[in-house]
C-alpha cells in the first residue's frame, strides 16, 4: 500500500546547505530594487523517482519485482555506456514485459511508499496556491497514481502501451534523461509561467538541464556531487517536507523586497 505522510512538523535533518549565494542578496550586495526584480516563484516541479516516492527508479523497481532485472540491468549498463540511446533503452525494457496484464503491474504500484512528509509538501504549495506539477523520466503508471491521489496540476512520464488490459512491450517516451527543461517549457506554457517563477525539486542528474534555468532549484539527497553543484539548494534529510522553507523564504522575501522599494520610491517621491 502507500504510505501516507504525518503530521508532526518535527523532522530528522542531517544536511542543509546552499551551494549557491541563494538569493544573490547581502552577498553581492545587491540593493533592495533589484531584489524586488527577483521573479515571484509560482510553479514547483518535482522529479518523482527517489524524490516524492522511496524507489530510486520505478523501471528498476518494476524489473526486480517481475524478474527481469538481469537483463534489465545490462541494457542500463548500455545507456551509460553510450551504446544506445535512452529511447532505444526504454523500448528494449518495455519489450520484456510484453503481454503482462495491466493489472499486475498496478498491484505493484500501489506498493511503493511516499518519502516521509511528500503529500503534506504537495497539499501545503498547492493551497498556498503554487502549482504543483510531476516531470519524471520514470513510469506514467506511478505519477498518475500519485497525481490521482494529491491532485497535482500537471505530470509527464513515460507510457507503457496497453491494449485489451495488457501491454504490448510498446513505451511513449516523453520525458528522458536530458530533455527535462524541454519539456518543462512546454508544459509552463499552460501556465502562463517563466522558468524564472519556477523551483525544481530532485536527486539525480535528470534535473541538471532544470537547476540551470528555474529560478531555484533544490536537490533533495542527491545521488552525486555534480547534482549538488547545479543545486541553489541542498537538503539531505528523511523528510520532503525539509524543503518547504526554502520555497517559501522565497516568496517571504520577494514580499518584502517589493514593499521595502515601494517605501524607498514614496520617501523619494517627497
Amino acid at each position: 500500500m502507500w504510505l501516507g505522510s504525518a503530521t508532526s512538523p518535527t523532522y530528522e535533518v542531517s544536511a542543509i546547505y546552499f551551494t549557491k549565494d541563494y538569493f544573490g542578496d547581502e552577498v553581492k550586495g545587491k540593493g533592495d530594487v533589484e531584489r524586488a526584480q527577483m521573479k515571484t516563484l509560482k510553479v514547483v516541479v518535482f522529479d518523482v523517482d527517489g524524490t516524492l516516492i522511496k524507489v530510486r527508479s520505478s523501471w528498476q523497481f518494476l524489473h526486480e519485482m517481475l524478474g527481469t532485472w538481469d537483463r534489465g540491468r545490462k541494457y542500463a549498463e548500455q545507456f551509460f555506456q553510450g551504446l544506445i540511446t535512452y529511447e532505444e533503452w526504454a523500448r528494449l525494457d518495455a519489450y520484456l514485459w510484453k503481454g503482462l496484464p495491466l493489472e499486475r503491474i498496478q498491484q505493484i504500484v500501489e506498493n511503493i511508499p511516499y518519502t516521509e512528509g511528500a503529500q503534506d509538501v504537495i497539499t501545503t504549495l498547492r493551497r498556498m496556491g503554487f502549482r504543483v506539477v510531476l516531470l519524471s523520466a520514470g513510469l506514467s503508471i506511478v505519477t498518475d497514481r500519485i497525481h490521482s491521489e494529491t491532485g497535482v496540476d500537471d505530470s509527464l512520464a513515460n507510457e507503457l502501451i496497453v491494449e485489451k488490459g495488457f501491454l504490448t512491450g510498446e513505451v511513449k517516451v516523453n520525458v528522458s534523461f536530458h530533455n527535462k527543461d524541454e519539456v518543462l517549457g512546454y508544459i509552463l506554457q499552460k501556465f502562463d509561467t517563466t522558468m524564472e517563477e519556477c523551483a525544481a525539486i530532485g536527486d539525480d542528474e535528470t534535473l541538471i538541464p532544470l537547476f540551470e534555468k528555474v529560478g531555484l532549484g533544490i536537490a533533495f539527497n542527491p545521488r552525486k556531487e555534480t547534482v549538488e553543484k547545479h543545486a541553489d539548494v541542498v537538503v539531505k534529510s528523511n523528510d520532503l517536507r525539509e524543503v518547504l522553507p526554502h520555497l517559501l523564504k522565497r516568496r517571504h522575501e520577494k514580499q518584502k523586497c517589493e514593499a521595502r522599494s515601494i517605501k524607498k520610491i514614496r520617501q523619494n517621491l517627497h
